[in-house]
């Protein structure tokens, strides 16, 4: 199976936003927020979008203190870390004014207020795009703050899986033509998330080639074993 990203209705409306932000002039707002569950595919545009276009992306892992997160950032752009807030955010702006370059973050509602309220004042100062990436959380948490909202100029949602994207999934990742039908079914299964649909898709592939067949029907899908099994409950003590 072939680690690809498809052009989902998404990804594409992700890059007509970010297209309108990057072409803002500086002193005009220009924040993105791309939103939703775990599993949509978020992740996989931005990264693959980061890697094509030389934007830098940033990853949260954990909670981070304001301290922190301007370290990181610091450190992605001229490998140091300074020891306090204010040099590491006047780092940044300078970097950032000598070689501008969209900033990505990833796991955004992950962040407190106080490191978004930085990360605003980094985008009012130097004027470079800023696309906060997360779950539903960081749009209601920047809708709750007037001064962030208003400088929210583009959003994207990433919604669950389609038919469409199952069958187009299948056929250039693994070379499969899948039903409508046989879709239906990889979609209830999925439940709207493209990693169980993954890793649907590469038991499919394995069946499909040790029987010599390119189109999945509903009745392969039937063979794909299951992940979860549920556990067996004990028998009664007598």
């Amino acid at each position: 199976m072939r680690k690809i990203l498809i052009e989902t209705s998404r990804v594409t409306a992700f890059r007509q936003a970010i297209g309108v932000v990057e072409d803002t002039v500086k002193g005009y707002p220009g924040i993105m927020v791309v939103w939703g569950y775990s599993g949509r595919g978020k992740s996989s545009c931005i990264e693959e979008y980061a890697v094509s276009s030389g934007a830098l992306y940033l990853y949260i892992e954990n909670q981070l203190t304001p301290l922190v997160l301007l370290q990181q950032l610091c450190r992605e752009l001229n490998g140091m870390e300074p020891h306090r807030k204010a040099r590491a955010k006047r780092m940044i702006i300078e970097e950032l004014d000598d070689s501008p370059r969209t900033l990505l973050i990833d796991e955004a509602d992950k962040l407190c207020i106080h490191c978004i309220e930085h990360l605003r004042d980094i985008h009012d100062l130097t004027g470079i795009p800023l696309v906060l990436i997360g779950e539903p959380a960081i749009y209601g948490k920047l809708h709750a703050r007037t001064r962030l909202w208003s400088r929210v100029t583009r959003t994207v949602e990433f919604g669950p899986v389609t038919i469409e994207d199952v069958i187009v999934l299948g056929l250039k990742a693994c070379d499969l033509r899948i039903t409508p039908e046989a879709a239906r079914m990889l979609l209830k299964r999925c439940k709207g998330d493209f990693r169980p649909l993954y890793h649907d898709l590469r038991d499919l592939e394995g069946i499909a080639a040790s029987n010599n067949l390119s189109v999945i029907e509903t009745d392969m899908i039937q063979r794909i074993p299951e992940r979860r099994i549920k556990p067996r409950p004990e028998k009664e003590i007598r």
